[in-house]
């Protein structure tokens, strides 16, 4: 077998593995894959692709593009459910996937280009969050691509650097349209360091008028649209509330954390690599002055620029949510994937026992599945057999290198076990999250569609499970103590109405009513008389 045949086999078994694994099996996860998903159902049935609705009101908060991506996925696949909300997001992050991998494979070769791949591929993180449908993943896949599309023009012909010049441009615009800021301030951000860092200032000037009238052509037109349709409205939720007090702080989402926070995201984020990580710390690190001439120096110049830039946006930024640091993967990708070539051609101790460890958890983690299996998923649980055989043929082979010391072997056995473990157990571990209350809202909302009941929640939190699943065009959420708008909802006619059982006893005696149906969080509570 040729060696190119044999990477793409192995990338694309562990893509499979990690990304298409039993990704419609799941329902959609409050609140924001049944949220997003939802607004687009909306956009469909409304026939307006152009202004954002949530639960009947304006939805001001994001740009359009991630939603216009599901509207496509819907009428391209004939339906709307779990599997063709998640399916775009999933392609979608194939193509910076796409470009990392070629990039790698230009500046050094194609073993380089699969190490880089496959710990981006088995990176729990972003493997986990790049799957579901949600903005962050649509931000990943445009930024990183912009990002990636700027190296190129360190490394490719002179005729051809325009083109990947325009493509940076091109995705920045999209990356802009899919989360807003943020689409900008990272590409952008890289280009800036790295021109004064490399002194490319005239190629970057040479690029940017041309370059510039791309990127304003494609994020101009939505946003000009919107200020003229709703122009205080529009102002004053997206652009001062979701943008500039988002950054400036964190009382918009109620999301405060230390400056510290993507630092420990990035800890548990990687993993399995952080070991690897912590192996090469561990010996000491060298530092030596950088060839800003070599091609592969270079490289790994722009990358480590690239994700400083990332991680200290968002570090300052005073709204953190831990998908927010997603585009800093792929670079911090080509760094770990630096460590481990050094590793596979140089035995390292210290990294030896780190890989000991981590494939010693990955393996006790396998063979805890058939219990969690059985836990979740109850007498469907044997139906997952082939799962348990599945991992034990990897975990088999992933021990025979460890005791050879094939360390190469060891890499590539690491990444398919790892990618196999994280695609079987993710879909478990989100229903076992459901089991906490999801269930409950989804219960009750499919009950509502059958019957065709409205539905009232009465401090439950804006929970999209109901909206989504119900499929009815608006759900009255009440967050705050209104008891006589309680006893208003129980009045009406056919109309379910969702309490959180820690909430009940809490409500006055004077509140006429009976415990209709109790779930593990939520209840539906109703009308005594």
């Amino acid at each position: 077998m040729k060696k190119s045949t044999l990477v793409y086999s192995i990338l694309t078994i562990i893509i499979l593995f990690g990304y298409f694994l039993l990704i419609g099996s799941y329902p959609l996860l409050d609140v924001d894959e049944t949220r997003y998903v939802e607004i687009a159902r909306t956009m469909i049935k409304n026939h307006d692709f152009m202004t954002l609705y949530l639960n009947g009101e304006y939805f001001f908060e994001k740009p359009p593009l991630y939603f216009w991506l599901e509207c496509l996925a819907f009428k391209t696949f004939g339906g709307i459910n779990e599997l063709t909300a998640r399916l775009p997001i999933i392609l979608l992050s194939l193509l910076p996937l796409g470009l990392l991998f070629g990039l790698c494979k230009k500046v050094k070769n194609i073993r380089f280009a699969l190490i880089t791949t496959c710990v981006l591929l088995t990176s729990l993180e972003y493997v986990l969050i790049t799957k579901i449908a949600i903005l962050d993943s649509v931000l990943t896949s445009f930024v990183t691509s912009a990002v990636l599309c700027y190296f190129y023009t360190f490394f490719v012909r002179e005729k051809n650097k325009k083109y990947f010049w325009l493509l940076s441009y091109f995705f920045s615009g999209l990356a802009i349209l899919a989360k807003g800021i943020p689409g900008f301030v990272i590409p952008f951000g890289t280009i800036l360091i790295s021109t004064i860092v490399f002194k490319t200032y005239k190629d970057t000037l040479k690029h940017s008028v041309i370059g510039m009238v791309l990127f304003l052509t494609i994020t101009l037109p939505w946003h000009i649209l919107m200020l003229k349709t709703y122009p205080d409205l529009f102002f004053s939720e997206y652009i001062y509330k979701h943008h500039i007090l988002r950054f400036l702080g964190s009382e918009v989402i109620h999301r405060n954390e230390p400056w510290y926070f993507y630092i420990l995201t990035l800890l548990w984020g990687l993993m399995p690599h952080t070991f690897v990580i912590i192996g090469k710390l561990l010996n000491g690190i060298k530092l030596t002055k950088p060839n800003l001439e070599n091609k592969y120096s270079k490289f790994l110049i722009l990358n480590s620029i690239a994700f400083l830039v990332t991680l200290i946006f968002f570090s300052l930024s005073g709204a953190k949510l831990i998908t927010y640091i997603l585009p800093a993967y792929p670079f911090l990708a080509v760094i770990i994937a630096h460590i481990w070539s050094g590793y596979i051609t140089k035995d390292n101790l210290k990294i030896k026992y780190a890989l000991i460890g981590i494939n010693s958890i990955l393996i006790l983690a396998s063979l805890a599945v058939p219990f969690a299996a059985s836990f979740t998923l109850g007498e469907n649980a044997g139906n997952l057999h082939y799962m348990q055989v599945i991992l034990a043929i990897l975990a088999y082979f992933l021990i025979i290198n460890m005791i050879k010391n094939k360390r190469f072997r060891i890499f590539i056995c690491q990444a398919v076990f790892t990618a196999a473990l994280f695609g079987f157990t993710a879909p478990l571990g989100y229903k076992l999250d459901y089991s906490f209350g999801q269930d409950d809202l989804i219960a009750y909302a499919k009950l509502a569609k059958e019957h065709n009941y409205t539905i009232s929640a009465y401090k439950t939190g804006k929970k999209y499970s109901l909206l989504y699943y119900s499929e009815l065009p608006q759900i009255e959420f009440q967050n705050e103590d209104n008891i006589e708008w309680l006893n208003n909802e129980l009045n009406k006619k056919e109309n379910l109405v969702i309490i959180k059982n820690k909430d009940i006893p809490k409500l006055p005696e004077n509140t006429a009513f009976k415990l209709a149906e109790k779930g593990v969080k939520y209840s539906i509570i109703e009308k005594l008389f």
